[in-house]
C-alpha cells in the first residue's frame, strides 16, 4: 500500500496516456459499474478529514495534516486509525471513534452528491446497467445516506467495510460479483483513492480513478488505473461512453 511519504515514480508519460476522455465507438463496454461512495459520489472528503482532525484535537493527539487525513479515506475506520494515529492505545480507540462520529454526524445535513451524480445514476439504471457500491463506510452509515437521498432503488447491491475485508483487499468486489453473477471483464470500479484502484486490480476488474476526491492525481497514477478523470463532468462523460 502506498503512503503519503512514499517517493513518487516518474509518471509524466502515464499522465498523458491515462488522462481520460471518452473513447470512440467500439471501445470496451461495461455491464456493471461499482462506485466508491465518499469522495466519488458524495462530496464528503472535507467533512471526513475535518472530523478526523477534530477528533485528534479533542483527545490531545498529534493532529494530522489534511493530506494525511485524506489518505486514509476509503479504508475502514479501524484500519485508518492504525495509519493516522499509531500512538492511539487500544483503550482509547473506542473514544476516538465515538468522537469522530460525533463530529461527522453533526455535518450530515451539509452532505450532498457531487453535481450531476444523481442524474448519472438514474440514467445508468434506466439503461439497464447494474449499479453497486463498495465503500469503507459502515453499513449503518451508508444505508442512512442512501435512504436520505432516496437512491436505494438504483443500487443492485452494496458492500461496506464492516461486512467484508477492507480496501485494497478485493473481498468487497468479489462478494458483489458473486451476488450479481458478474464476470470481472464486465465490471468497472470507480473511485477516488489508490485503495480503490488497488482493490480493482486485485479483483481483476478495470478501475477508473477520479482526481476530484481524497487522493491527488499523482497518487492515483501510481496505482495504474485504467483511466484517470480529473473532474466530475469528465468522470460522468467517460462512464457514459463505456457502458
Amino acid at each position: 500500500m502506498n503512503s503519503p511519504d512514499s517517493p513518487m515514480p516518474d509518471v509524466s508519460g502515464l499522465a498523458r496516456a491515462h488522462l481520460a476522455t471518452p473513447d470512440p465507438a467500439g471501445s470496451k463496454q461495461y455491464k456493471a459499474v461499482i462506485f466508491d461512495w465518499d469522495g466519488t459520489l458524495m462530496d464528503s472528503t472535507h467533512h471526513i478529514t475535518g472530523s478526523l482532525i477534530a477528533a485528534c484535537r479533542d483527545l490531545g493527539l498529534h493532529e494530522p495534516s489534511p493530506e494525511e487525513a485524506g489518505w486514509v479515506i476509503g479504508l475502514s475506520l479501524q484500519a485508518a486509525l492504525y495509519r493516522l494515529v499509531p500512538e492511539l492505545s487500544a483503550d482509547n480507540a473506542d473514544a476516538f471513534i465515538a468522537c469522530y462520529k460525533q463530529h461527522f454526524q453533526s455535518l450530515q445535513h451539509e452532505l450532498h452528491l457531487f453535481p450531476g451524480q444523481e442524474q448519472l445514476l438514474q440514467d445508468l439504471h434506466t439503461q439497464g446497467i447494474i449499479l453497486g457500491v463498495a465503500t469503507g463506510k459502515s453499513r449503518r452509515g451508508l444505508d442512512a445516506q442512501i435512504a436520505r437521498l432516496g437512491l436505494a432503488p438504483l443500487f443492485a447491491a452494496t458492500r461496506c467495510a464492516d461486512e467484508a475485508r477492507g480496501k485494497p483487499d478485493p473481498d468487497m468486489l468479489e462478494q458483489l460479483m458473486r451476488e450479481l453473477n458478474l464476470e470481472a471483464r464486465d465490471v468497472l470500479m470507480v473511485g477516488d483513492t489508490a485503495h480503490d484502484i488497488q482493490m480493482a486490480h486485485a479483483a481483476g476488474v478495470d478501475g477508473l480513478a477520479v482526481g476530484y476526491g481524497a487522493h491527488a492525481p499523482e497518487e492515483l497514477k501510481s496505482a495504474l488505473p485504467t483511466a484517470l478523470t480529473l473532474t466530475v463532468p469528465q468522470m460522468q462523460a467517460w462512464v457514459r461512453a463505456h457502458v
